[in-house]
């Protein structure tokens, strides 16, 4: 008996945070889910020029007159017309051209992102607009029957006005605990209709969709195909990406709450610390221990994120990133498939994966797509006959098209060509990056000047804090401020000096203060201690109405504090001797090459490394033969790795190495870090083995120890 071998299918996700889109694309054989291929593009612009404006009256069928598990059993082969489903009439293309009219380039930038892949041959699922979704959470007292909960529903969550214009879709959930979640999307889904208008330019096949879920479902679907819920502790998803961040609480399987995670900051680390402040805050007001279980998901899941999380938990908390045990990953991508990429596109990669696997009680049924399109889709085949009237329709209708069609195609052909141009430019969105965390920073100093503007108005206040710092840096020679930041509950302080010692001075110039950080630089022979330190407003009662300015503040610190100060500081530094600086040094220290040097390495240390390797190119120019050129030279080969740069890089810590100076173990280690990027495992591990084997006792053959080991798991 001849054995019947199922047709592979497959299945596209895309997925849109902001301007970025990703697309995931996988397969099923043999009951197996394989990934084909995950890439992502950055938009200039987003897709129309006003998508509240372009709005269908869509609404979506009751639950039980939609039965979304038939869309699984659809045939693709039954789908294949020879034209769109979608081409208008003759009498409706003037409209069809008033509204391509009003797309942004962002929509042809869409368009030639997806003309590589054959989105005909395979369903499509996409993600909703997560800013235009509202949630409903629900008992099993709210309704006892379909149809009076969904009644219930719509009165519940939708105002007269919004179901008489019907420009919503509602669906719903019911958990395995009898509680339920519904949830409303208002407005065009903006994806999905640029999809259908790119559908009329690419191909003549009708695209099949298979369903539209939110990003916070898809997100839980995977957990919950992926992993063993625990029945007791609390589970976070923490999705970090570019616009769309997002806690998501879950215990055993079921979706507890979510909570937005608003971050101004683009610094990595200062996101970080944002975030987990987030987090702690949440975990404060819910009273649920959500810091037990963590799953970092989204675009910021390196090991250095992991490092940071795990740092803030107990030995107890598990904190690790998204894998999907159950994904299958071709042997020849599996070198660029790896855990942190799958983590990235986690998204997407479930929008797939639920087409594929629709029947799968682990997935939540949930479908956003409009009933229109969902019955339009299932009808071609239900009633054979009425695809047979159709496809004579279309051939009428689809001769006076097809000078139309012709023309888009000859222009699809003309962008394809200069598709390869326009790459290149796309692959500079990392110069987008940076103008926009410019644009951020200066956004935030305008914050500053009008936040200084209302400070000012209480003239004795600043006038006081400043005046005291000022008097305490004159009793502390070589020390000096960086910035002084401040919000309704106080203001932070951070600083310079060469002695450790008057940091506990600084933290005692006003109400409680709290040293937060401490961070040690060696230049030279000299030791630069860089401090940060919280404080609380001084009382305005204490100062006096007029301009006269109290000179000896009466501020003390409680003997707990000093002590938490004093072992910061023992903490910071292991050796328990005092700095000294002899008079010769601090000499060379006030030259104007040095403080040139520190300034350079302030802007380095800033995350700006273009402008740090300007400066640095003007240093090693001016003062080619200065003791600090060596330093400088280093600090140059790493900003040109932190700028991806590996081959400039590698000159600068091979000329470093060679010379055998102080940083030759730290150029051994970029060197390592350097062949890794490139993709040269037996050169990285070259690299650090020299690196243990020169300099066993030196504090960065740890390190080199740590990533052999990592490079041979």
């Amino acid at each position: 008996m001849q054995r019947i071998v199922k047709k592979e299918k497959v299945a596209f996700g895309i997925f849109q945070d902001g301007l970025s889109i990703k697309i995931a694309q996988l397969r099923l054989h043999n009951g197996n889910i394989i990934v084909d291929n995950l890439n992502e593009t950055l938009l200039s612009t987003p897709f129309f020029k006003n998508q509240e404006e372009e709005t269908e009256e869509i609404s979506k069928l009751p639950p039980e007159e939609v039965d979304f598990t038939e869309l699984d059993e659809v045939d693709e082969s039954s789908l294949e017309l020879d034209v769109p489903s979608d081409i208008v009439p003759r009498d409706n293309l003037s409209g069809l051209v008033a509204k391509k009219d009003e797309s942004l380039p962002g929509l042809k930038e869409l368009q030639n992102f997806l003309q590589v892949y054959p989105l005909e041959k395979g369903k499509i699922a996409v993600n909703a607009n997560d800013e235009q979704i509202t949630y409903f959470q629900f008992d099993a007292s709210f309704a006892k029957s379909k149809a009076k909960l969904w009644k219930k529903l719509k009165e519940t969550m939708l105002s007269p006005d919004e179901l008489k214009k019907k420009d919503f879709i509602l669906d719903y959930i019911i958990n395995p605990n009898k509680s339920g979640l519904a949830f409303v999307h208002r407005g065009k889904l903006s994806l999905f209709h640029a999809l259908r208008d790119i559908n009329l330019v690419l191909s003549k096949e009708r695209y099949f969709y298979s369903h539209v879920d939110t990003n916070e479902f898809a997100l839980i679907n995977l957990v919950r195909n992926n992993y063993e819920c625990s029945q007791e502790d609390y589970v976070l998803l923490l999705y970090i990406g570019i616009d769309y961040k997002v806690g998501i609480v879950m215990r055993e399987g079921v979706h507890i709450k979510t909570f937005p995670i608003i971050v101004p900051e683009t610094d990595a680390a200062a996101m970080r610390q944002a975030i987990y402040s987030k987090i702690i805050l949440e975990q404060d007001i819910s009273d649920m221990q959500i810091t037990k279980n963590v799953i970092l998901i989204g675009d910021h899941v390196t090991d250095e994120d992991l490092e940071y999380f795990r740092n803030k938990t107990t030995d107890e908390d598990q904190v690790h990133r998204l894998v999907l045990p159950q994904l299958k990953i071709p042997e020849e991508l599996a070198s660029d498939l790896t855990d942190e990429k799958i983590a990235r596109y986690a998204i997407p990669i479930s929008l797939a994966w639920k087409t594929l696997d629709f029947h799968n009680k682990k997935f939540y049924p949930s479908n956003l797509l409009p009933a229109k399109v969902i019955e339009n889709q299932k009808y071609f085949k239900i009633v054979w006959h009425g695809f047979v009237i159709m496809a004579l329709i279309f051939y009428f209708t689809f001769s006076g098209t097809m000078r139309n069609l012709q023309l888009k195609k000859a222009l699809v052909e003309y962008e394809q060509k200069n598709y390869a141009v326009e790459s290149d430019l796309r692959r500079n969105r990392g110069l987008i990056t940076k103008l926009n965390e410019i644009k951020t920073k200066l956004s935030a100093l305008e914050t500053n000047f009008q936040k200084v503007e209302v400070i000012t108005g209480n003239h004795n206040l600043w006038y006081y804090i400043l005046e005291h710092y000022s008097q305490s840096l004159e009793r502390n020679p070589r020390s000096w401020l960086g910035n002084i930041s401040n919000d309704k509950n106080g203001f932070s302080v951070t600083g310079y000096t060469t002695n450790r010692r008057s940091i506990i001075e600084f933290s005692q110039l006003f109400p409680q203060g709290n040293i937060t950080s401490i961070i040690r630089y060696d230049i030279e022979e000299l030791v630069v201690w860089q401090f940060m330190i919280s404080y609380n407003y001084p009382d305005t009662q204490e100062i006096k109405a007029s301009e006269e300015l109290i000179l000896q503040p009466s501020v003390t610190m409680s003997k707990e504090s000093e002590e938490d100060a004093a072992r910061i500081l023992n903490e910071t530094e292991p050796d328990t001797t005092k700095t000294t600086v002899t008079e010769e040094t601090s000499e060379v220290f006030d030259t104007e090459a040095n403080r040139e040097y520190r300034h350079t390495l302030d802007v380095y240390f800033a995350g700006d490394y273009q402008s740090a390797i300007k400066l640095l190119n003007s240093f090693l120019g001016k003062y080619g033969n200065h003791p600090l050129a060596y330093n400088a030279t280093y600090y140059k080969g790493e900003c040109l790795y932190l700028l991806k740069r590996y081959n400039e890089a590698m000159e600068i810590f091979q000329k470093i190495f060679q010379e055998r100076g102080k940083k030759a173990p730290d150029a051994l280690l970029m060197l390592g870090n350097s062949w890794e990027k490139m993709g040269d495992k037996n050169m990285a591990r070259a690299s650090w083995n020299n690196l243990i084997a020169d300099y066993p006792t030196d504090e960065l053959s740890v390190s080199a120890k740590y990533k052999l080991n990592k490079l041979e798991k």
